[in-house]
């Protein structure tokens, strides 16, 4: 694309002047598009006192001429002051141009620019002296582009007393130079991407950042984030050098990190200019010490992975590992001790291979900057990211896919459709083989995978902490979350003894594996919702109940054709009766069809915009951060929200918006970020002019009842 538009902008620009030239061979003249006039500070001068002198220049409709760094398309606009002997003379100083958009590319334009120099008289100034301005632009429109034209402009002053010119309008105040907007800027780099962090009213909207050489891309999006009040930072993207329209100035530099970066930063009504330079890089250290707090953070996340197992994520999974160690019973101990362990060897290579990823990917912008040779130990050095998420593989579609397609090949085997075979589950006589340690190491594997959207409950707090530190540490961090998911199949490989308190094989296993290929066919329902979400046409909210309720449905009429057959005795079909009805009556309620309660306020999806627009209008804000991958999330929504909690927040006037991160949303990201929060379920109430309050990850009625009396006045009865 960069090629097709250099190619089209040569031939216009060589039309341009063609036509131009043949106008001049035919006596036409060249078409006479800019006009150039001075004005000066003052109406006489004084020695050792500075006045400016502006160059204004207007350009015929619809023609404009560009800034010092016109940006892909277009010559930059020159001009010049002459002064006789006895001043010193300091700029040019630029009018900030104009960002325009067009067929040819993206440009820094002028339609009526200022341009502004410092004068300063010395004692040895003239009684009278001439000030010439002179510019030299070309002039372009959307259908082509003029030859370049020179144009100038003379002004005369005398010595005096330095009386203000009551004709100059402030023209100091509109270039980056003189009389500049002061602000606090700050710049850091990191890979191909440059943050600018300055200070500015609240509530500032818009931001932009003009290079004055060619060290930033014209084309890219520059997104501004407030940080805090009166905090922003604006995110600058590299030049590359891929644009021949657009090279940088120094190709010795591509590739490399920035020492200084100058341009023009402009905000809301306001600019300044921008001098920063870089420091070198720091040279590769050894990984900081031992984090404060880590000890503590390890037996949170080993505590939470040993509940884990307990969890319907993983609990359908472990399963068939229970399955193969009732097999077991009797058996060798050495076959228990050999498969315990290529379990728990399958979950820590899965959380390490995942804590690599993490790193690799938290690191990708400085790896595209340094050479290869050094990748291992610029992830050795990885110095930690709030951005990191444990979830972040639940937004993509063919994982999620993948996983659905496993639950329902597993469920199917376990309730006897078809036997997967020894090489997968671990079961039979094939567990002594090659094969049965394998199908043990991805056991392992998988549930590390599955265990993922039910880790908030019990590690929402830990999970981020422990993204956040330095990859060393994360990794440590993490392998203890793996050793407690594991922890009771290491038990069970150190003392394979205790296989023997475990029933022994029987017909009721047949029973038992067939009940629990429910559970995974619950869990593929619940993936199946998920994997659904990444198609528009399928959002749903009653959906994934519809779905789970079914599979009640069916487990209702699996217990009474397994319990309620006649050769069962009396007490054993009631009861298979009694309990098969109450499953298929609560799968019929739950897959019925779902009527809206208008009564119910109405859940806005969340944007940016609409939160500020809300609070703008002076109403607070409830936001819940969620996703259908997000077990806690869906339990908040069934349990939390009743009627008397829509009551309370239909009384303090809450507007109700729901941010769903169920397919990546960087907006969101961001948003959680700043609320100091990288993994769903997040829910925060944002109020006008005070910082916004996050509510507890597990809700209740009476919580978020007591929440908002906490937190909303008008919420109080």
């Amino acid at each position: 694309m960069s090629i097709l538009r250099s190619l089209v902008l040569s031939l216009l620009l060589c039309c341009g002047q063609s036509f131009a030239q043949f106008d001049a061979a035919m006596g036409f003249g060249a078409p006479d598009t800019m006009s150039v006039n001075a004005a000066a500070s003052v109406q006489s001068y004084q020695a050792d006192k500075p006045f400016y002198v502006a160059l204004k220049a207007d350009f015929t409709a619809p023609w404009h001429a560009y800034w010092r760094n016109p940006g892909t398309v277009g010559e930059a606009m020159t001009a010049e002051l002459k002064a006789p002997a006895g001043f010193t003379v300091s700029g040019p100083y630029w009018q900030v141009p104009h960002r325009h958009e067009g067929v040819l590319g993206v440009a820094y334009t002028y339609e009526h620019p200022v341009v502004v120099w410092e004068v300063t008289p010395a004692a040895n100034a003239p009684a009278q002296a001439e000030f010439t301005v002179s510019a030299t632009a070309q002039t372009c429109s959307d259908e082509g582009c003029n030859a370049p034209e020179t144009k100038d402009a003379t002004l005369v002053l005398s010595a005096g007393d330095a009386a203000a010119n009551p004709d100059w309008a402030g023209e100091e105040k509109q270039v980056v130079g003189p009389g500049d907007t002061a602000t606090t800027v700050s710049a850091s780099q990191e890979g191909n991407s440059v943050k600018l962090s300055f200070t500015a009213a609240p509530g500032l909207k818009t931001a932009y950042f003009f290079s004055n050489d060619n060290s930033i891309s014209p084309t890219a999006a520059q997104p501004l984030t407030e940080t805090a009040a009166g905090s922003y930072t604006l995110v600058l993207t590299r030049n590359d050098n891929s644009d021949p329209m657009y090279p940088v100035q120094d190709e010795t530099t591509v590739g490399k990190p920035l020492d200084k970066l100058n341009g023009v930063l402009v905000f809301g009504d306001s600019h300044c200019g921008v001098a920063a330079g870089f420091a070198p890089p720091a040279p590769a250290a050894a990984p900081a010490g031992i984090p404060e707090g880590l000890a503590a953070l390890c037996l949170s996340l080993f505590i939470g992975g040993l509940i884990l197992n307990l969890m319907p994520c993983v609990f359908p999974v472990i399963g068939l590992k229970v399955m193969s160690f009732v097999q077991m019973g009797g058996g060798s101990r050495r076959k228990v001790f050999v498969h315990s362990l290529a379990f728990v060897l399958g979950v820590l290579v899965s959380f390490w291979i995942i804590s690599v990823l993490m790193i690799v990917f938290s690191n990708m912008g400085t790896l595209a900057t340094v050479p290869w040779t050094e990748w291992v130990s610029t992830l050795w050095n990885d110095a930690g990211s709030s951005t990191r998420s444990w979830a972040v593989w639940m937004q993509n579609p063919w994982i999620v896919y993948g996983i659905l397609l496993l639950l329902l090949v597993l469920g199917l085997s376990m309730f006897g459709v078809f036997e997967i075979g020894a090489g997968i589950t671990g079961a039979g006589q094939g567990v002594q083989n090659k094969e049965g340690l394998t199908g043990s190491f991805f056991q392992g594997f998988f549930v590390t995978v599955v265990a993922t959207p039910c880790s908030a409950p019990f590690l929402g707090a830990a999970l981020p902490a422990a993204m956040a530190l330095p990859g060393v540490w994360m990794t440590v961090a993490l392998t203890f979350m793996a050793l407690g998911l594991s922890f009771p199949y290491i038990v069970l490989g150190v003392f394979p003894s205790l296989v023997r308190l475990l029933p022994q094989p029987g017909e009721w296993m047949e029973s038992l594996k067939q009940g629990l290929s429910f559970l995974l066919f619950a869990a593929a329902a619940w993936m199946l919702d998920v994997y659904l979400a990444f198609w528009p046409e399928s959002e749903s909210a009653a959906t994934m109940w519809v779905n789970m309720s079914l599979v009640v449905f069916s487990a209702g009429f699996w217990v009474y054709g397994r319990w309620c057959l006649p050769f069962r005795p009396l007490q054993t079909r009631i009861t298979g009766y009694v309990v098969a009805l109450l499953l298929v009556l609560a799968g019929l309620w739950g897959a019925s069809p779902y009527e809206a309660d208008a009564s119910k306020p109405e859940w806005i999806t969340w944007t940016p915009e609409a939160m500020e627009e809300a609070l703008d209008e002076e109403s607070p804000v409830f936001v819940d951060f969620t996703a259908k991958w997000c077990a806690t999330c869906q339990a908040n929504k069934k349990i939390a929200y009743t009627d008397e909690v829509y009551a309370a927040m239909n009384k303090a006037g809450v507007v109700l918006m729901r941010a769903d991160k169920t397919v990546p949303d960087k907006e969101i990201d961001e948003a959680m970020r700043k609320l100091n929060r990288s993994s769903v379920p997040v829910n925060a109430l944002y109020r006008p002019g005070k910082e916004p309050v996050v509510t507890a990850e597990l809700l209740t009625p009476d919580y978020l009842l007591n929440f908002l009396k906490e937190h909303l006045e008008s919420a109080e009865e």
